[in-house]
């Protein structure tokens, strides 16, 4: 399936859009969820609208939603934090305002946190102190403020752990199979987490903490994360049982000179699409159709905005 969706991001697309301007969709390197998402995103509109879509990766959301702000590419996937960051030229993108930015559609939740080797004498977040931990994420630094959110937790800084310097996800990952780290950071239920649990011989995710105190030092780092429960899936390696982890929103973006038309029919992908949309990407399932219209601290594009009119579908919190 996997294989199949980056042959079709990979490939231009359909002939049938061929005199049409293609869209530029921008995300994160090939194994990561974002970039999952965009090439079953991508799929399903060209299939059902006839749009030409091309899927860019690049070495992070940290240099793709720059491009897309600038107008390079016209479409991208972060999580609801870093766009409010973006957008206002706060945290990670401090005095780099993204002012060009523009919402179309919170998506669904992802439920992250800390993973082992199954034999791990590693059993809670507790146990963690002085670990080695992938770090630093110099191409996707949304991943490191969440990786401080998850320490923030268990009521630790980067400082109580032994750091190992990766520039992204894959090469975190790739650290952990490889012996460099005792702890690997990643959404559940991804491709790089299957291969890392077929590498090491089983993995397991540490579960977080859901006491009032625990959840108020994550959300000072994390403002829009919140601890809920993953139950097991066939899909996601490392939760053997119901396990407690870090969940913020993802959410649909486009740069603001994307014409109205064209955001209109974006938007009516995600709406009336989920059954496919559902078959390349497991986590759709998540996606409530009425609840894609929500509150955001940054604009939403008119195009959107007119889809949700016509749908009858009122903004929420």
């Amino acid at each position: 399936m996997f294989k199949a969706l980056a042959m079709a991001a990979g490939l231009a697309v359909l002939t049938s859009a061929a005199s049409a301007q293609p869209i530029g969709i921008g995300t994160s390197p090939q194994g990561t969820l974002t970039y999952t998402l965009a090439a079953t995103y991508a799929k399903v509109a060209q299939q059902s609208l006839g749009l030409q879509v091309r899927v860019q990766p690049s070495s992070g959301t940290g240099v793709m939603v720059p491009l897309v702000d600038s107008g390079e590419l016209d479409v991208g996937f972060v999580n609801t934090l870093e766009l409010s960051a973006s957008y206002s030229g706060t945290g990670d993108f401090i005095n780099k305002a993204q002012k060009n930015l523009r919402a179309v559609a919170v998506l669904f939740p992802i439920q992250s946190g800390f993973f082992v080797r199954k034999d791990s004498p590693i059993k809670t977040m507790a146990d963690i102190k002085g670990k080695r931990l992938p770090y630093g994420y110099t191409s996707q630094q949304v991943i490191r403020t969440v990786t401080d959110g998850v320490l923030a937790n268990a009521g630790l800084t980067a400082d109580d752990m032994k750091l190992v310097l990766v520039p992204n996800l894959i090469r975190g990952t790739d650290e952990f199979i490889a012996g460099n780290t005792d702890i690997g950071y990643f959404a559940a239920g991804q491709a790089k987490v299957a291969e890392a649990d077929a590498a090491v011989g089983g993995l397991r995710y540490i579960p977080l903490s859901d006491a009032p105190e625990a959840v108020e030092r994550m959300r000072k780092v994390l403002p829009t994360s919140y601890i809920a429960t993953l139950d097991p899936a066939p899909n996601r390696a490392g939760i053997a049982e119901p396990t407690k982890l870090l969940f913020y929103d993802y959410v649909m973006f486009v740069n603001e000179k994307v014409s109205k038309d064209v955001v209109y029919k974006l938007t009516q992908v995600l709406y009336e699409k989920q059954k496919e949309l559902i078959e390349g990407m497991p986590l759709f399932r998540q996606t409530d159709v009425k609840r894609l219209y929500r509150e955001s601290t940054v604009p939403y594009h008119p195009g959107a905005i007119a889809f949700y009119k016509d749908k009858g579908v009122e903004l929420t919190k």
